[in-house]
């Protein structure tokens, strides 16, 4: 009993095996890759790539991903969704195209756009408080016109241009 339980085990493995083998060749073709291109972007030797899809050996899932990552079907982590590869280029959702050389800038990018918050930010502390000068009377815009002149974005003193204040 146990020997037919065994004998339909490797029955089942073998019929998976050359289902995963056929999967594997239909994904070969799809990509337009012969089985020596195949073998050479995995780093294995073009026996192996046969046996793979004949279906005498299992098909690793590595090789089965790493492929298709390779050959720009998908993009191997979660949260890439809409994100493809086509042309040598990334392409996002909203369809613009980064080169490799793109990236090289995205730091500069990323330091430019705080920047640019700061710069937003302070303008909205300048607006706020000119909207209190007009709302207490003229006699009070010299005093914060002063500490507005002292100071720059990041606080420290400056030389005080203002007009009408003492030194």
């Amino acid at each position: 009993m146990k020997y037919d339980a065994g004998k339909k085990r490797a029955a089942q493995t073998r019929e998976a095996r050359s289902v995963q083998g056929s999967r594997f060749r239909i994904l070969l073709s799809d990509a337009g890759l012969s089985l020596d291109e195949a073998a050479k972007h995995l780093h294995v030797t073009p026996r192996t790539i046969r046996y793979w899809v004949s279906g005498k050996v299992t098909v690793p899932y590595s090789a089965y991903k790493l492929l298709r990552v390779m050959r720009l079907f998908e993009l191997p982590c979660k949260g890439w969704d809409g994100w493809y590869m086509h042309s040598g280029r990334l392409w996002s959702p909203e369809g613009h195209g980064f080169v490799p050389s793109d990236s090289n800038w995205w730091g500069l990018l990323v330091r430019k756009a705080r920047l640019f918050e700061q710069m937003y930010e302070r303008e909205g502390q300048f607006r706020a408080l000119i909207d209190r000068m007009q709302g207490a009377g003229s006699d009070a815009a010299t005093p914060v016109q002063g500490e507005l002149a002292r100071t720059d974005g990041g606080g420290a003193a400056r030389p005080n241009d203002a007009v009408g204040r003492a030194a």
